[in-house]
């Protein structure tokens, strides 16, 4: 295939164009490996102007048309003349392949390219307004890891929110499953609540990240297509990064967000860490040979400002109103769980009766399978924490000035 950043040749042989449309474009073609761009671009779209998408050869005037205007803007942007490429890249937008090629895989993928490409070329001027348009053409024309890892990072630079069709553009928003998403600090009873959410609504448990163990769960598009349109209830420990808010407003997703006084966190993960749980870090070397107040040091270091990311991350993204968010503590769980569970229910619109809420978790602290709650009580970091120990951390909250950490005791 010829490289989708050059004009396509016209030979019999390979094209079989139908004799009087290879005449209307020879001249456009000839015009356009000569860089008369204008001349070019004028007679392409003349030339699609006046046939239809079944006439031989449309596609390749139509992708021959979306490289001159490439070339155009890239020219334009280039001498810092902005605002006119303005109408080459609405002309852009508004072309697709409707011919005999509109179902070759190799021709839209390499016409995807082209409009990623152009699409790169106004990132790196920063018009990411533009650049997120043509990301989000050549997804719709042939999706591809590299276009979404570009349109995240074009949203992010300007704010917009992400869309169904920058994941799924064959997929309607009402094909949507419903998806309750605990984004959850570690040891915050994350697991017996995802266990009471999928019990009483029968909604499906299902993981969005690529893989326990080290990996940061963060989402992960092929699982959430997958699952997209399933009733689901998922728990991760996810941060609020650009690219997890716009999948999650993409596909509807609402987090609630558990949170636990973080000085208790260190202790209950300590317990957790000493125990086979410890193949999730890179700690596995030498930490067992340890005493406590070690561990609770290597802790505090390399896992509290996770937590205090972690809590910052969804203060940001619900002050910025990206999201709606419900946030819960683990002490108001263990509180009252019952009324704590309502509370969640109601905020994804289901209504339970309290009595039914009340004996689904009975039933879910009767199955040691999946009631992981450790001790079950607040307060553990105050005795078991130095106060030196709890000033350290304390002292990590002034590289965030502007945050209110007090729903994690700071």
């Amino acid at each position: 295939m010829n490289n989708p950043q050059q004009p396509f040749s016209f030979s019999p042989q390979q094209q079989q164009f139908a004799f009087k449309i290879r005449k209307e474009v020879e001249q456009s073609v000839q015009a356009l490996q000569q860089g008369r761009l204008d001349e070019a671009i004028h007679g392409l779209q003349t030339t699609l102007n006046s046939h239809k998408p079944d006439v031989q050869g449309y596609d390749l005037v139509t992708h021959n048309l979306l490289v001159a205007c490439k070339r155009k803007i890239e020219q334009m942007l280039a001498a810092g003349d902005h605002a006119a490429t303005t109408p080459y890249i609405n002309l852009v937008l508004g072309l697709q392949p409707r011919g005999q090629l509109a179902s070759d895989r190799d021709f839209r993928s390499g016409f995807a390219d082209s409009l990623h490409g152009l699409g790169v070329c106004y990132a790196d001027h920063f018009l990411f307004e533009a650049a997120s348009l043509c990301f989000r053409k050549a997804i719709s024309i042939s999706p591809c890891p590299t276009y979404h890892n570009d349109l995240s990072f074009a949203l992010s630079a300007i704010g917009l929110p992400g869309k169904l069709t920058d994941y799924a553009p064959a997929m309607e928003s009402k094909q949507l499953g419903q998806h309750m998403f605990i984004a959850c600090m570690p040891k915050s009873g994350s697991t017996f609540l995802k266990n009471v959410l999928c019990k009483i609504t029968g909604h499906k448990d299902c993981f969005f990240f690529h893989a326990h163990g080290q990996n940061e769960h963060d989402l992960y598009l092929p699982t959430v297509l997958k699952f997209s349109m399933k009733n689901t209830v998922t728990q991760q420990h996810s941060r609020a990064s650009h690219a997890n808010v716009q999948m999650m407003q993409a596909f509807d997703i609402k987090p609630v967000v558990l949170v636990r006084n973080v000085f208790d966190v260190v202790i209950s993960q300590l317990d957790f860490y000493k125990g086979p749980a410890r193949i999730n870090t890179y700690h596995q070397g030498g930490f067992e040979n340890l005493d406590d107040e070690q561990k609770i040091d290597l802790l505090i270091d390399y896992f509290v400002p996770w937590h205090l990311q972690f809590h910052a991350s969804w203060l940001d993204a619900e002050a910025r109103q990206r999201l709606p968010v419900f946030w819960l503590t683990y002490e108001t769980l263990i509180a009252d769980k019952p009324y704590a569970v309502e509370q969640v229910l109601e905020f994804y619109g289901l209504k339970y009766s309290r009595d039914n809420i009340a004996k689904t978790i009975d039933s879910v602290e009767a199955d040691s399978r999946k009631n992981l709650f450790n001790k079950g009580i607040a307060g553990r970091g105050q005795a078991g924490l130095s106060e030196a120990q709890k000033e350290r951390i304390r002292s990590m909250t002034r590289h965030y000035p502007s945050v209110d950490f007090s729903l994690i005791g700071l």
